[in-house]
């Protein structure tokens, strides 16, 4: 299997990092309709929030003739991609991502680091990649992020969701890292250079946390993710069958 991404952040990949299989699409029959006069952008979106992956890409990819530049949707269209384990597509998609982005952008980030470690950045990935030689840096200069996510109803293996997390410098000069886990459960991001970062942490397209940390030479910053500090209500990610929920209440 590949890794899926927020599938985009978000998102389990292969290439020996976490595989699982994927999770289950709710049962559309279930849940609210879509609203009428969304655009193919909003039904996605919306298809995402429901686990519906298969009918997310048929409409990113709607949304994708009328804005074939989109960068965003392009990420989110290869993150839905990795979901359904089907590697080659989202291979071309994170690519495009690469090739087209601007580099500061954290979707190109996040792309070419799911490319890396799915063992697809290739030569011509690395092409479109900031060509610049890495200056030597003192080990002691680094840092680390770590802490819990916490999430109600995710844990069971019907609503195993990958989370991924995101460090953007503040210094347009620095490099983004990045990590993946489940949510629900703890994260680390290791050997992160001091500095000021802008954490972003999202299952597929939706953001569940951004964040400003500091990080410190030499030190551990706890900084744990729960629904208290996200802009999303659990009520409304990820939205469930109406089954699950009369069975989970």
């Amino acid at each position: 299997m590949i890794r899926r991404v927020w599938p985009i952040l978000l998102v389990v990949l292969s290439a020996g990092c976490g595989q699982s299989s994927p999770t289950p699409s709710a049962s559309v029959d279930a849940v609210s309709p879509l609203p009428l006069g969304a655009s193919a952008r909003e039904a996605a979106y919306a298809l995402v929030q429901r686990g519906d992956w298969p009918g997310a890409v048929v409409k990113y990819r709607e949304a994708l003739r009328d804005a074939p530049e989109d960068v965003q949707l392009h990420f989110a269209l290869a993150s839905a991609l990795s979901h359904l384990d089907r590697r080659e597509e989202a291979i071309e998609q994170f690519r495009w991502v690469v090739a087209r982005g601007r580099a500061s952008l954290p979707e190109v980030s996040a792309a070419r680091q799911w490319l890396r470690e799915a063992g697809a950045l290739d030569a011509h990935v690395e092409a479109a990649s900031p060509s610049t030689a890495p200056a030597a840096i003192d080990p002691r200069s680094f840092g680390s992020v770590a802490g819990k996510t916490t999430w109600p109803g995710v844990g069971s293996e019907s609503t195993v969701l990958t989370l991924q997390i995101l460090l953007v410098p503040d210094d347009a000069k620095g490099k983004s890292v990045g990590a993946r886990t489940r949510l629900g459960q703890p994260y680390t991001i290791a050997s992160v250079p001091e500095g000021r970062y802008r954490l972003m942490a999202q299952v597929g397209p939706v953001r569940l946390w951004e964040t400003a940390v500091q990080v410190t030479a030499g030190k551990e910053t706890v900084l744990d993710l729960a629904p208290e500090t996200s802009p999303v209500s659990p009520r409304d990610f990820p939205q469930r069958a109406a089954g699950n929920k009369s069975a989970g209440s």
